[in-house]
């Protein structure tokens, strides 16, 4: 209503004036209304043009009826889980629900909101629940979504909050209880007692790990209850929330244990949401857990793999094909039987087909011949099994097998300047001999002028004609640079064909190769190094790669030039706003100062890279706070730049953004593996701590795998007299940023120190694993992580081999195959002039590793999102977010959690601003007469209109 009257076209105005300091509070109910006395007679000129007007005052503001009332009325008793409407689901539009507590005489009520989720903005002013204490007051008005248990008490022994929504974008709502309490003080401070750790995603029928870190050292023996609820579709609408869970179990934890993981397994359900509810309560403690957590629920899938042992057939070949089907665990699935099997050719004619074929262990195999004259093209094999559908595709096709295969090895790089470049054609029979013949070859390149009507593209083509004879094995083709010149005058790129003619029987086979011109003498590169580093007692390391194109490692002259340099953004703003030619000289000269000031500091290093590398560290100690960016140049400088032939200088610049910590303790992830983890090994990760000497902490961390918690654990540290920034940068040069070299000496009295954590690698964690740690240090909670790649490998070892590598035909060979007992094994083989043909339809160790990560992502990709915390509490986000892309969420009272508020009370706060326009506006006096309308909230009286906003 506010709105419409800002906007109107005509407006009367009514100001009155109030002696005292206070205006009378605007309530929904009459009688709360106040009386407001000494009220004044006001003249306002509002224009020359119109006459002044008066305001006519009187003793006794009248009270104001109010037409709102709430829709439903609703008394939860105590103890009971209580909901809006349709929870877990989206609550319904434009609700407007009041909830009354009220506790025994001398007690208070304490309101505990388990689940909070609504539309939010800064006022509330869309979805809101109004909290209103025992004499009426509002105490809280909430909207948005929590992050933790919600709770309000009472001053005496009443207590309600209305829950009103709008007609646009609905969330879950709410799920809370309430308790009558004695005391405010009965529950205790708890931070920093526990984290406990849970898969967003459950599969049914599948064990889960759930585990809980206990912190606190004196406590005695505790029981863990987790049970998951399910809302029942018939009282999808009940505000009163389900009793009993759909599973539940507990578990003991024994007074001298500090983690406790176990596995909760889920039957099977046909909900995909359900409410985790996690209790942990001690014998002899006040403190408790009891949190409720939205879960995804997957079914338990299959995984179907279609091999064919070929990818190309002809007439009259016999296509043979196999079906396996697994589960996410890589093992056989329960589904017994495929009800349908049928192949279609390239006209989507169904030639075959197979009703109720039997899998043994998941596996089933067939066959079927094609015909003299098949149709050519793509033909498909399909099946169906209960939902489970899947297809692949294979080709017909009048091929004439390969005798030999040409392979073309290019030169490592074509320079521009280089003198001559040179190609090696080799054709080899499928036995591993040489092919004699003879070799063609046409280099070629086009250019095409892009305009509205382009004319002819330019091609230019050299070419050439090589022997392989008895003493040759392949045929080298050579273009000077001359050549290389012309096919390049206006296009950098060209291509080569092959053409290899075998001697006496004419057999053709062909080959080819594409590429372009490099322009710069070797490869420099940036090796393993991060664009991110938080200042706190580490030095920075890095590595430049220093290798000749065809990756052979180089020993070269190499400038490193170490900057540091304070923010620009405000330069760039100042540009970004101004422009230099609306500044004066003045104004230009002081811009130029601070220009000259960002850089901080910078000193150049004349280095010689040893084994294709530069391994160096920089010191990061006693930064200002001001400087915000460290920039490291690499230049070659033994190859300069040349205009004539184009030639570049090789130059890499690497820029780490320097974020400043004041915490006494800091930790990092150093040794960041990059090589994949082979299978079968215990990992060491190493975990670096800049800290003062003898500091005691524990290193807590989990390993987390495809959505599963495969390790957790923690270790007592305690920093040691011996620094060990030796074994973090061994190897590594020291390079200051400064002539002085002042960040080289640490000033705080901290010395480096490492833990390592050892992780066996096995087939749960491939094909990858992120370690997250953090220590707990005063009121902060320290946090890295890594991910780790690891290389295929599966639990059902098997192993094949040929008895002999090479031998005549017609000799017997032995093809033997290990595995577990029982196992059913599928073999295949095939000429290698048949794989030459490929074969995208192979199972292969690779296509294992493809399915297992495709498994994971189902439950990773369904992780906790943690924009709450990184829009309202930056800092904590920066140590949660470790756990994103994990699918594994966390419940904690840690202090970086406990400090951070993402529900947004806005009690304090107006509903909304007018919208005021700034146009000009004629004013008139308003009518006599006018009495109140029992149809509005407008109350009109005699000689003074007054509008009412409750807000």
């Amino acid at each position: 209503m506010m709105r419409e009257i800002w906007r109107g076209g005509s407006l009367v105005i009514s100001i009155v004036l109030i002696s005292g300091t206070n205006f009378a509070s605007c309530e929904t109910d009459p009688k709360a209304l106040k009386p407001v006395e000494d009220l004044e007679e006001l003249s306002i000129a509002i224009d020359e043009e119109f006459s002044p007007v008066t305001v006519t005052t009187f003793p006794t503001l009248l009270p104001l009826p109010t037409t709102v009332k709430p829709s439903c009325v609703r008394a939860p008793e105590a103890g009971i889980l209580f909901t809006s409407d349709n929870f877990p689901g989206k609550y319904l539009k434009d609700t407007n629900c009041t909830y009354t507590m009220t506790a025994k005489e001398g007690s208070r009520v304490q309101l505990t909101f388990f689940v909070f989720d609504t539309e939010a903005n800064p006022r509330c002013s869309y979805d809101v629940a109004t909290v209103f204490d025992s004499n009426g007051t509002i105490i809280h008005k909430y909207c948005g979504k929590n992050t933790k248990n919600l709770q309000v008490i009472s001053s005496e022994e009443d207590l309600s909050f209305n829950f009103k929504t709008d007609s646009v974008q609905e969330s879950m709502g709410f799920l809370a209880s309430w308790r009558e309490v004695q005391d405010v003080k009965e529950e205790q401070d708890t931070e920093g007692k526990y984290l406990i750790s849970f898969p967003s995603s459950f599969i049914e029928e599948s064990p889960e790990n759930i585990c809980i870190e206990l912190f606190d050292s004196d406590k005695s023996d505790g029981i863990i209850e987790t049970q998951v609820y399910i809302t029942d579709e018939e009282e999808k609408n009940s505000w009163v929330f389900g009793e009993s869970p759909f599973e539940k179990k507990s578990i003991e934890i024994k007074a001298d244990e500090k983690l406790k993981c176990f596995d909760f397994t889920l039957p099977e359900t046909k909900a995909s949401k359900g409410l985790l509810n996690i209790k942990v309560s001690f014998k002899d403690s006040t403190y408790s857990v009891d949190s409720f957590k939205e879960i995804t629920i997957l079914k338990k899938e299959n995984y179907p793999l279609i091999q064919t042992d070929k990818g190309q057939y002809k007439a009259k070949d016999d296509v043979k094909f196999r079906v396996l089907l697994v589960d996410h665990n890589l093992k056989p699935s329960e589904v017994k039987t495929i009800e349908e099997l049928w192949i279609e050719d390239p006209r989507n004619r169904r030639i075959a087909q197979w009703k109720n074929q039997k899998l043994d262990k998941g596996l089933m195999q067939q066959e079927f011949k094609l015909s003299e004259e098949p149709e050519l093209g793509t033909w498909t094999i399909n099946f169906k099994a209960g939902p489970l559908k899947e297809k692949t595709t294979f080709v017909v096709s009048e091929y004439v097998l390969p005798k030999f295969e040409v392979t073309v090895e290019p030169p490592a790089a074509i320079l521009r300047d280089a003198l001559e470049a040179k190609w090696l054609v080799c054709a080899k029979y499928t036995h591993g001999g040489s092919v004699k013949g003879q070799v063609k070859g046409n280099f070629t390149s086009t250019y095409q002028r892009r305009t509205w009507r382009p004319p002819p593209p330019i091609v230019k083509n050299v070419e050439f004609v090589k022997t392989v004879s008895a003493d040759d094995d392949c045929a080298t083709i050579t273009l000077t640079s001359d050549q290389i010149k012309e096919l390049t005058e206006k296009v950098d790129k060209f291509d080569l064909k092959i053409e290899f003619e075998e001697e006496g029987t004419g057999t053709t086979e062909k080959a080819s190769w594409g590429g372009a011109l490099v322009d710069e003498a070797i490869k420099l590169d940036i090796g393993s190094s991060s664009q991110q580093f938080i200042l706190g007692g580490f030095p920075y390391s890095a590595e430049f790669k220093v290798n000749d194109h065809d990756g052979s490692p180089r020993e070269d002259d190499i400038e490193v030039c170490v900057r540091l340099f304070k923010d620009a953004n405000e330069i760039r703003n100042l540009f970004n706003r101004r422009g230099i030619w609306s500044m004066d000289e003045d104004e230009i000269a002081e811009v130029g100062k601070k220009m000259v000031d960002i850089k901080y500091s910078s000193k150049c290093h004349q280095l010689k890279s040893e084994n294709g590398k530069i391994k160096f560290y920089v010191p990061m100690n006693n930064i200002p706070e001001d400087v915000t960016k460290l920039s490291i140049k690499a230049t070659a400088v033994n190859h300069p730049a040349n205009a004539t032939t184009k030639m570049k200088q090789p130059v890499r610049k690497l820029d780490v953004s320097l974020t400043h910590t004041k915490a006494e303790l800091t930790l990092s992830v150093k040794e960041k593996k990059r090589s994949k983890i082979s299978c079968g090994e215990d990992f060491k990760a190493k975990v670096y701590f800049s800290s003062q000497q003898d500091q005691e902490f524990d290193l807590h961390y989990h390993a987390l795998s495809k959505g599963v918690i495969f390790k957790s654990g923690s270790s007592k540290v305690v920093v040691g007299q011996n620094n060990a920034l030796d074994s973090l940068v061994a190897g590594a040069m020291e390079l200051s940023a400064s002539e002085d070299s002042s960040e080289s000496v640490s000033n705080d009295g901290k010395v480096v120190s490492y833990e390592e954590i050892i992780l066996p690698i096995d087939y749960k964690v491939s094909p990858s694993l992120k370690l997250v740690v953090f220590v707990n240090d005063g009121n902060q909670t320290l946090t890295d992580s890594h991910t780790y790649d690891i290389e295929a490998c599966q639990n059902h070892k098997v192993n094949a081999e040929w008895s002999e590598e090479k031998v005549y035909p017609g000799t017997p060979v032995t093809f033997s195959v290990a595995a577990e007992p029982d196992s059913l094994c599928a073999i295949s083989a095939t000429d290698k002039s048949v794989d030459l043909l490929g074969n995208n339809n192979k199972v292969t160790s690779e296509t294992i590793g493809k399915l297992q990560a495709e498994i994971g992502d189902r439950k990773t990709s369904r992780s906790e999102n943690y924009w709450e915390y990184q829009r309202k509490c930056p800092e904590t986000y920066d140590a949660i977010k470790v756990f994103e892309s994990t699918g594994i969420q966390i419940l904690t009272d840690l202090s970086f959690i406990n400090s951070c508020e993402t529900i947004t009370d806005a009690v304090n706060e107006p509903e909304f601003e007018p919208e005021i326009m700034h146009s000009a506006v004629a004013f008139s006096a308003g009518a006599a007469g006018k009495k109140w309308d029992p149809n509005s909230s407008v109350y009109l009286a005699p000689t003074l209109t007054h509008t009412n906003f409750c807000m």
